[in-house]
């Protein structure tokens, strides 16, 4: 067989059944826990393969009614408003860096909304070499934790988790962990995670060593939401592992016993959580008390009142993707936060941030979004895919997670690759 025909054989399998897609998707899904820093040029780069594979079939993909393709649009639409309001703004080099760095708003869509046969077929494989990408980055953190916290003293081994120039923290907790990632990030990379090893433990095509593996991986996931002190994740954590296991066990013979057991674990974790330094810092200052009794404000409280005046200057069109800090800024300064003001916080909530930047409109459109993956989850009867949904929503009440690129690529390649699992015929009505 001549070279010319080697490489037609070989061009026409990559080109033909995604496999080129397929491949840098893995690629994408090992570095979003791994060093989601590396993520662009993979994002441009799956961009560019999916428009060669897809380049004579895109007129079939358009005229398509799949459920992917009207969530894809819906991505756009948003995307697209978020660009207008660049008009608005008056800082337009903030809302330029806003506006590329959410481009996996549409990235990601675009390749997912129509991914490839090969993608389809291995969705299962694809999360779990992510959860297993998680599982590997979070035990690094931990070996790297543990050696900082070992020294020689006088000829002695210590171990002090304590960096001796900070005393209150520690080595093995929040971004001293994570080290570059941020630790709310990860930990949504960590709960999912958990849940796609869950998910293999039921999967009773394994053999029940690998389902045990499985088993154990999302145990250690979910353990490790407590030393990565996310209070958004653990509270997400503390919603979904009821209900999820209500859903996956109801059928089983001894379900009343699995729910006691699941019970008296949540109040085990209650209790063991209750002893985690931001929780407990946290339970203070509802009480508005801090260590001393003085009475003091959640800093987030402050933040949302902000952001309540300006979003009601502002409630149609809000003030555009390159002002938000800078508005949220002067309101702390008026009400005599200049620490605030100087660190320009964001609004440390997701719904408030959309519509301090697009308003009312903005707001719509993005529920909009998440109600089209709500009705992709239930007519699927994709377990998976509503925990994920769950998650986002819990951690958009605390964290403004399409700030970060981090957050913007998780959630958009998530919301189009979940709805291909065991995906039935989706149409839209």
């Amino acid at each position: 067989m001549s070279r010319m025909n080697i490489m037609e054989k070989v061009l026409k399998y990559f080109g033909s059944k995604g496999t080129l897609s397929f491949y840098v998707c893995t690629v994408c899904l090992v570095l979003l826990p791994l060093n989601n820093r590396y993520l662009p040029p993979f994002m441009v780069l799956w961009g560019l393969i999916w428009i060669f594979e897809n380049i004579a079939d895109f007129k079939i993909l358009w005229n398509s009614r799949s459920l992917s393709k009207l969530l894809f649009v819906s991505f756009l639409i948003y995307y697209l408003f978020q660009l207008f309001g660049l008009i608005y703004s008056e800082d337009i080099k903030m809302g330029l860096s806003n506006a590329f760095g959410r481009l996996s708003l549409i990235l990601f869509p675009l390749v997912l909304f129509e991914p490839g046969e090969m993608i389809k077929k291995k969705v299962k494989l694809l999360l779990r070499i992510f959860a297993l990408s998680s599982v590997t980055y979070l035990v690094l953190c931990f070996s790297y934790a543990a050696y900082r916290a070992l020294s020689f003293v006088n000829g002695a081994l210590i171990f002090n988790p304590h960096p001796p120039e900070y005393e209150w923290l520690s080595y093995f907790y929040g971004s001293d962990l994570t080290l570059f990632q941020h630790p709310s990030y990860f930990a949504m990379y960590a709960i999912l995670s958990a849940f796609i090893a869950f998910e293999s433990f039921f999967d009773f095509e394994l053999g029940m060593r690998k389902r045990i593996v499985w088993f154990t991986v999302a145990v250690f996931l979910l353990i490790s939401l407590f030393f990565l002190s996310s209070r958004a994740s653990i509270l997400a954590a503390l919603i979904i592992i009821p209900v999820y296991f209500f859903i996956r066990l109801n059928k089983i013979k001894y379900r009343n016993l699995v729910f006691l057991g699941i019970i008296v674990g949540l109040l085990i974790s209650l209790f063991l959580l209750s002893k985690n330094q931001r929780v407990q810092y946290f339970y203070d200052k509802i009480l508005q008390k801090d260590t001393y009794g003085e009475s003091q404000t959640e800093p987030r409280i402050i933040i949302w009142k902000s952001a309540y005046n300006i979003i009601h200057e502002n409630l149609l069109i809000g003030v555009g993707i390159g002002d938000v800090r800078n508005e949220l800024s002067k309101q702390y300064t008026k009400i005599g936060e200049p620490d605030m003001a100087a660190m320009k916080l964001n609004a440390h909530n997701q719904f408030l941030e959309i519509l301090l930047e697009n308003g009312i409109i903005g707001f719509l459109l993005f529920l909009s979004l998440l109600g089209i993956m709500v009705y992709g989850a239930i007519v699927g009867k994709n377990l998976l895919y509503g925990v994920f949904i769950i998650m986002m929503v819990v951690f958009f009440m605390f964290e403004t997670i399409l700030y970060r690129l981090g957050g913007v690529s998780f959630f958009s390649l998530f919301s189009l690759l979940l709805i291909h699992l065991n995906i039935r015929k989706q149409t839209v009505v």
